[in-house]
């Protein structure tokens, strides 16, 4: 009986009382879940495939050899994705990952739009690290940008290759960095190291990546 006589009072059965108190316990683990959800910003996959190294030229051996076991340091954080060639102590951002040349990484990201920023380095010399930056170091802001979709994987490629063409990069042995968003094989590449007149110079560039 869910209810019982005792003394003239009627007095609720305890496994009612529990099951109630049960009821609004689930009510409210519910509702905390629930905001939890609402809370939790929606992250999507960033796919990097790097190719393995190439060349349009010929090399030494021994050159090669060392350029074939390269790669490239590189991070995200706040909407950007930045390549690092200048030595990454040089640079005001967290710069935590190596690929090197034919592997890939894949990593979680909050979704949004991303934009990629090369910060460049060719050795043309210099008796100082202050010199040897202010002759040979460039930033590349914004080449590219992309998309990271909330449950969805992006993928961008970066095809380095020794390029007959890029004469400039050839003379220090630096390959062109040919980098692509998505899977259209006929999307057209960008060089995200190439030098050009958008390039930003070592000592101009203001922004929040030099210290």
């Amino acid at each position: 009986m869910a209810r019982r006589q005792l003394a003239g009072v009627q007095e609720e059965s305890p496994m009612r009382g529990w099951g109630m108190r049960a009821g609004l316990a689930l009510l409210v683990l519910l509702a905390s879940w629930s905001a939890r959800a609402q809370e939790a910003p929606a992250t999507g996959t960033l796919l990097l495939e790097v190719k393995p190294f190439r060349t349009e030229v010929k090399l030494s051996k021994k050159i090669q050899g060392r350029l074939e076991s390269g790669g490239i340091e590189w991070g995200v954080k706040d909407g950007q994705l930045v390549i690092a060639l200048v030595n990454k102590r040089f640079l005001r951002f967290d710069i935590p990952e190596f690929t090197r040349w034919g592997e890939r990484r894949t990593l979680e990201l909050p979704a949004g739009d991303y934009t990629v920023t090369c910060a460049c380095f060719l050795p043309e010399g210099g008796l100082s690290v202050e010199k040897a930056l202010k002759k040979g170091a460039y930033f590349n802001e914004n080449v590219l940008s992309f998309r990271i979709e909330p449950g969805r994987q992006t993928r961008l490629q970066l095809d380095p290759v020794m390029q007959k063409h890029a004469t400039f990069l050839l003379n220090f042995y630096m390959p062109s960095l040919l980098m692509t968003v998505g899977d259209d094989p006929a999307a057209t590449p960008v060089v995200v190291n190439a030098r050009t007149e958008r390039s930003i110079a070592w000592e101009d560039y203001k922004g929040p990546l030099k210290f």
